[in-house]
């Protein structure tokens, strides 16, 4: 897949360092925000979420706490993997814009940056994966350089990458996001749609079922854990799913591979070696184990009439596989 595959590169765009391909920022103004909004928003998450835990244990939790955490858990995977992920990224399947800002609202209420910027980074990813390029690769870091020692791998594509001096240009990567009103949209607000995230809903939520008590556990734990939570299983998928697991297409050029316990947390987004061969794909299961949540839930939504033109590219390239050994035989 190539830059120009999604119609957004700009070929007059000069290199930003000589050994790093086009579209990527290094130091300046707009690195330096980036990592104090990044050290923010990941201060406010563990802050909550240690306090979260700790009122857990000692102040014991009840069905309103826990059912606003599963509720806002499955929200927020789903709108980071359906709608941000295959939405947006990589335009699985298109819908009208009720449905569109449904999916943009609970991908952003997933805490993991702007929408412009979570588009941007993970094309990134899949045009230069584990090579140089690649924004969160366990194997080299944002400027390219080798990484040696497991901790180090993991730990930069965990988190590390996150605070480091480059940045993704997204007038490279993402320029149709650019211009996108709802995205854009979603993008500017974005930290109202965090506070509505880890603050707003539980507060309301746990007042309403459970009076002042309740809000406050269901704000420090189904909202700041939650949030913490769901943000460590989305950048999992690029740390736990470039190193461990078991590889269906060797094709790759990269080292993606499926990883069942990461695919039950993240409703399918575990099977990235699936996902790696047939980016586009709305479905990435293939096989009776390989759970996808995310892709069932679009599957249902195309009966149900609410999405449409979703891809199936895995299956039209079995089709023409088959059809090409039928006429060699």
């Amino acid at each position: 897949m190539s830059v120009a595959a999604y119609h957004e590169v700009d070929a007059a765009a000069p290199e930003a360092h000589p050994s790093l391909p086009t579209g990527v920022i290094i130091g300046g103004p707009l690195v330096r925000a980036k990592r104090v909004e990044s050290a923010v928003l990941f201060a406010t998450l563990i802050s909550g979420s240690i306090v979260g835990l700790a009122w857990a244990f000692t102040q014991g939790l009840g069905w309103v706490e826990w059912s606003l955490f599963a509720i806002m858990y499955a929200l927020t995977t789903l709108g980071i993997g359906a709608g941000v992920h295959r939405m947006l990224v990589h335009r699985s399947f298109r819908c009208d814009t009720p449905v569109k800002f449904f999916f943009c609202a609970i991908g952003q209420m997933a805490c993991q940056g702007s929408l412009l910027k979570w588009v941007g980074n993970h094309r990134r990813h899949h045009l230069y994966a584990d090579h140089v390029g690649d924004p969160h690769s366990p194997y080299v870091d944002g400027k390219g350089v080798a990484i040696t020692g497991k901790l180090k791998r993991w730990l930069h594509a965990q988190s590390r990458w996150v605070f480091d001096d480059t940045m993704t240009d997204n007038s490279v990567y993402a320029k149709d996001m650019l211009s996108d009103p709802m995205v854009m949209f979603f993008t500017r607000t974005r930290w109202f749609w965090y506070f509505l995230s880890m603050v707003g809903i539980p507060a309301a939520w746990g007042y309403a079922f459970g009076g002042v008590h309740a809000m406050w556990g269901t704000v420090l734990f189904a909202g700041f854990f939650r949030a913490y939570l769901v943000v460590m299983t989305s950048v999992a998928v690029g740390s736990v799913c470039h190193q461990l697991g078991y590889r269906r297409f060797d094709e790759t050029k990269d080292e993606s591979t499926n990883q069942l316990v990461m695919t039950i947390v993240t409703f399918g987004e575990g099977l990235h070696n699936n996902h790696h061969r047939f980016p586009r794909d709305a479905y990435i299961s293939h096989a009776w184990y390989e759970f996808d949540l995310n892709g069932l839930i679009i599957r249902g939504l195309e009966k149900l009439g609410l999405v449409y033109d979703v891809v199936d590219a895995s299956k039209h390239h079995v089709n023409r596989t088959e059809g090409s050994r039928s006429a060699e035989a």
